[in-house]
Parts: structure tokens; sequence; C-alpha cells
């Protein structure tokens, strides 16, 4: 049974992280176009291939860095004032954030542009304290279907928010009206959330939680090998999403319609895989989830070099999608179940961090091995995808092993 005294009910967070991951999502199909096409103006026509490229690496990993800095120090403060002021806080933030790139798009201002990604990124913290009010609300037994849920709401956006974005752009025009629509969602969400979600007192601090740095959380025995499996699962999936429409505009030559349908496909396979997910963890257990969520994204992510017709590229974004959304329900879960409940902000804050931070790490690895070729990102993040599966299979075995001593002992 779900936990009583919390009025807010799960539906009101799938639709808080929904328009949150659609506002982000809306400007995402228009980038790759803006910073790669001279007649764009976002750049000098002089500026060479070789700098549109570091200077849309430059803009993709803005915002992964100043979350990383963001969300765990969000979450520890909705672990001590509360999830509603915080998330809405944070909401504020991505408004002004999303404005700021509206006008950087519409004045062709790189600098604005620049400005936005960094407001946004920080207060980007609002899916971390989501996922700890989805942990508030849970049971041990209720926890990985309701992630699976929250999961189910952050792949719908993606579904939403892209293809807006793509269409907005090509039927108008205008790169900057994607922007403009996710400033209008990001305010629709503030009002949601001001009318629908109540505030809950934070829960008091006991001698079984004592406060933590989030270095001191990180570095907690317990939790260490999950966040090492975060920056390594989520290195794979950053290094697919961040050289994914690279490869589709320059092999296949689309427009940003075409990169909104693709991620609107891959968003749906994840879909598919967070529903699984909630099913599948009735019965399995969390390291089954991580190991063949894992396995099934190295298939997807090392197949999707290879079709040269669009329906062969579909294909492969089920296994990807579906092992994408298992991997990450497994590790999130884990994660949560592993710390305190006057912690949980905290650590899904840390969580949340550490997978966009590992977008920092795929644009800078990414962009190393782009020079051996286009097509060395995927197959890096298809070995990072098979460490992690590695590394819960390991983990099972010394939890096996921990309980064949534990009567010994």
């Amino acid at each position: 049974m779900e936990k009583k005294g919390y009025k807010n009910p799960l539906w009101v967070l799938v639709m808080t992280v929904t328009l949150a991951v659609a506002g982000f999502g809306l400007p995402s199909p228009v980038l790759a176009p803006l910073l790669l096409d001279p007649a764009q103006g976002m750049l000098t026509p002089e500026a060479s291939d070789w700098s549109r490229k570091v200077w849309l690496g430059v803009i993709m990993g803005l915002f992964p860095l100043f979350q990383l800095m963001g969300s765990p120090w969000l979450g520890r403060l909705s672990d001590r004032h509360g999830r509603k002021p915080i998330l809405m806080i944070c909401l504020l933030g991505v408004l002004a954030g999303y404005a700021l790139m509206a006008l950087g798009i519409a004045l062709r201002s790189l600098p604005l542009l620049l400005l936005s990604r960094v407001v946004e990124g920080f207060f980007n913290g609002d899916i971390a304290i989501v996922q700890a009010m989805a942990a508030d609300l849970s049971t041990t037994q209720t926890k990985a279907r309701n992630f699976a849920k929250i999961s189910m709401g952050i792949n719908l956006g993606w579904v939403v928010g892209p293809m807006l974005g793509g269409y907005a752009a090509v039927i108008s025009g205008d790169y900057s009206l994607a922007a403009w629509l996710a400033v209008a969602m990001t305010l629709l969400n503030l009002l949601l959330v001001y009318w629908l979600v109540p505030h809950r007192p934070p829960v008091a601090v006991t001698r079984q939680a004592p406060t933590l740095s989030s270095r001191q959380l990180l570095l907690q025995p317990a939790l260490l090998p999950y966040f090492a499996l975060t920056l390594v699962s989520y290195g794979a999936i950053q290094l697919y999403f961040t050289y994914f429409n690279l490869w589709l505009v320059e092999q296949r030559a689309w427009d940003p319609a075409q990169l909104a349908q693709a991620t609107v496909l891959v968003s749906l396979s994840m879909m598919l895989g967070s529903w699984l997910g909630g099913r599948l963890a009735r019965h399995w257990r969390g390291s089954s989830l991580g190991i063949v969520g894992h396995l099934a994204m190295a298939s997807g992510m090392l197949l999707f070099i290879l079709p040269s017709h669009w329906w062969g590229l579909a294909l492969t974004f089920i296994p990807a999608g579906i092992g994408m959304s298992l991997g990450g329900l497994a590790i999130s879960v884990a994660i949560s179940n592993r710390s305190h409940a006057e912690q949980q902000g905290q650590a899904m804050g840390l969580y949340r961090g550490l997978t966009v931070g590992s977008s920092i790490l795929a644009v800078v690895v990414g962009s190393l091995v782009l020079q051996a070729g286009s097509e060395w990102p995927f197959y890096l993040a298809t070995l990072c995808a098979l460490a992690s599966a590695a590394g819960f299979y390991l983990l099972r075995r010394r939890a096996d092993q921990r309980q064949q001593l534990a009567p010994c002992a």
C-alpha cells in the first residue's frame, strides 16, 4: 500500500516531469541545424566545420555541467525546506533560461544562448525533486513501479517536446518559436505545481541519517558502486544522444522535423521499457533488470550506425530505448533503496547530477574518438553499456556471496 498522509497523487508528479522534459526537449531538434548550418547566421559564415561542432559541443555540455552543480544542492534544500517550494524555484529558474534561449536564437546572439544553457542547467533539479517525492510516496514494494511511472512521464515528455519543437521550426521557419513554446509549457507546469501539489513539511533528521555533504554521500560504501554505474551507464546514453543528431545530419542530411521523429521513436521505445520495467520489477531482482537492460542497450547502440534506411534505424531504436529505461530504473531504485528517507532529495539530486554530468565526459571523450571516425562514439557507447551490465553482474554475485555467508556469521 502507498504511504498515507501524502495528499499528492502520483499522476501529478508524472504530469510535472512530462511538462518539464517536454519544455527541455522543445528546442533540442533546432540546436544542431542552428549551429551547423551557415545559413542560420548563429556563427559567422567563415566559421569552419570543426569550430561549429566545437560550439555545438560547448552548448550541449554547459547544461549538464551546471546541472551537475545545481541538482545535488537543490535536492538537499528540498530535504531541509520541503519539496514544493524548491520545485517552484527550479521551475522559475528554468523559465528564465528558456526566455534567454528564445532571445538568443531570435537575435542570433551566441552569448545569450550560452547564458541560457547555464541558467537552465543550474535550475533543472526539478526531476530529482520529483523522484524524491515519488520515493516519499512509496513503500519498498511499490517504489520500482512508481519510479517506472515517473520514467514513463519523462519519456512522454521526450515524445511531445521534440515533436512540437521540430515541426514548429520547420513550419514557421522561426527557430526561436521552439524556445518560446518551452517558456509557455514551463509556465503551465509552474501553475499546475502551485495549484495541485500540496506542501509537505520536510522529514526530521534522525541519528540514523546524519547530515552529509554531497561528497560524503557519494562515498558511502552502499551507494558508491551504484553512483559509479550511473556515470558509466549514462555515459553510454549521453554518447548515443550527443552524436545521434550529428550522425543523422551529416550522414543522412535530416532536417529538424526528421530529427524530432527519430527522437520520438526512441522515446516511445523508452516508454515501452518503463512499462515493462514496472511489471518485471514485481518478479525480477533489480540486478536482473540492470543486466538485461544494459545488454539490450548495447545491441541497439551498436546497430544504430549500420542501416541506410529509416525503417532499419527505427528497428535499432527498440532495443536501445527499452534497454535505457530498464537500466536507468534499476540504478535509480537501487540508489533510493540504499538512502535514508531524510536524504532522498540529496541522493536523487546527486544521481541526476551524475546522469547529466556524464554528458561532459561524453562530449570530451566523444570529440576525441570522433577523430577516428563518426561511428566511434557509438562503439564507445556500446562498450560502456556492456561494462554496466558486467557491473550489475558483479554486484549481484557479491550480494549472493554475502547472503550465503550470513548464516555462518
